[in-house]
This record gives C-alpha cells, structure tokens and sequence, in this order.
C-alpha cells in the first residue's frame, strides 16, 4: 500500500465557507483516495489557519514549521508529501510579500526532503477572491493580498525546480467560493481531487 499524506491549511482540512467542515463524500482528499483505489492510503494534515513558518498572535499553534517533523515521523513511512500551504500567509498581519512566503514555502519543503527524504508534491493554493476584503476575513487581509495570491504560482513552481520537487497549480483547476472569498466549494474539491489524481497518475507513484 501506498501512503500519501497530504498537509495543508483549512482547504485540506475540509473548511465550509460560512463554517463547518465538508464530509468524507465533499473533501478533495477523501474523493481523492477513492479515485485511487484501496491500495492508496491518504493521510488528512490540513489545520484550518496553518501558516508555512509564522507564528500567529491570535491563532498560536498554527506553525506548520514546529509541527512538520513529529508529524513526519508519525506517519512514516510515507510514499509522496503533498504540500499546499501559502493563503493564511498573506494575513496583513504578517505584513506579506511574494519573496517572503516563498522564502518561508522554500524552507519548509527543504527541512521535508531532509527529514523524510520522501518525494513532495508541492502546490501553489487556490488563489484569494477579490471579494475577500469584503467577507468575514475582512479584518485579515489586506486588499493587496488577491495580487500577491497570484503572483505565487510563477515563484512557488521555481521553488520545486530548484528543490527537484514536482508542482500543481492549484488555481488552474479551482476558484475561491464567492462567499468568503478564501475556501473551496464542493465543485472546486471535485475539481481539485481530479487534478491531483492525473498528477499523480503521471509522477506513477
């Protein structure tokens, strides 16, 4: 059996728009896991808030980079890392840029490498709606974050060049809810379960 764990923010972990999380039958991870078959266990690592290495003053423990390595060595061991992070690291508090999350994504994918020296996946997230500074996540983003949101795709896929890791664009295959501005729809986990399993298809893992 094949073991892929797949760790994110609150688009893995499930998050309704409005509130709640997505069933088994919804989530792109679980929809995922059927589309491979029964030889292919998908492990869930997606924490609503997770940032790639910022600690956050209102949300503490969200720091994917003090919880990466014991999580690594749980569910080792592992056949493929899916990694999208990225969207909680244009909070305005974290006074975002391009350069700086890619900084932080690069980092994060190294200490992977090293510690699992499993093959990554490594995923550019879905982009930021412009609607989001006039959702619930107003107070969080700054109306400079849907332009930062795209520009991460071009920097993120030099990353896994230069790290040797393969790359999806999330943004290709799924759009941010009209709601929030910020997570998946049902259509948009269908969509993104999808691509994942052609990607994967093709990386033959």
């Amino acid at each position: 059996m094949k073991h892929i764990l797949c760790f994110g923010d609150s688009n893995t972990h499930g998050y309704i728009p409005g509130g709640g999380r997505y069933d088994d039958n919804t989530r792109w991870t679980k929809v995922l896991g059927k589309l491979l078959g029964p030889d292919f266990d998908i492990i869930e690592e997606g924490l609503n808030g997770r940032t790639s290495s910022f600690d956050d003053p209102l949300e503490p423990f969200k720091n994917a980079m003090d919880y990466i390595i014991p999580c690594l060595k749980t569910h080792e061991p592992l056949d493929l890392i899916i990694l999208m992070l990225g969207s909680n690291d244009m909070k305005e508090r974290f006074s975002p840029s391009v350069e700086k999350i890619a900084s932080s994504l690069h980092d994060l994918t190294q200490i992977i490498l090293e510690v699992s020296n499993t093959p990554v996946l490594l995923v550019s997230p879905i982009l930021l709606g412009k609607n989001i500074c006039q959702s619930v996540f107003r107070d969080s983003f700054s109306e400079s974050a849907p332009e930062i949101s795209r520009q991460l795709a071009g920097v993120i896929e030099k990353i896994a060049l230069h790290l040797g890791t393969d790359f999806l664009d999330a943004s290709l295959y799924a759009d941010p809810s009209p709601e929030d501005g910020l997570h998946l729809t049902p259509e948009g986990h269908q969509a993104l379960a999808k691509a994942f399993y052609n990607k994967l298809i093709t990386m033959k893992i």
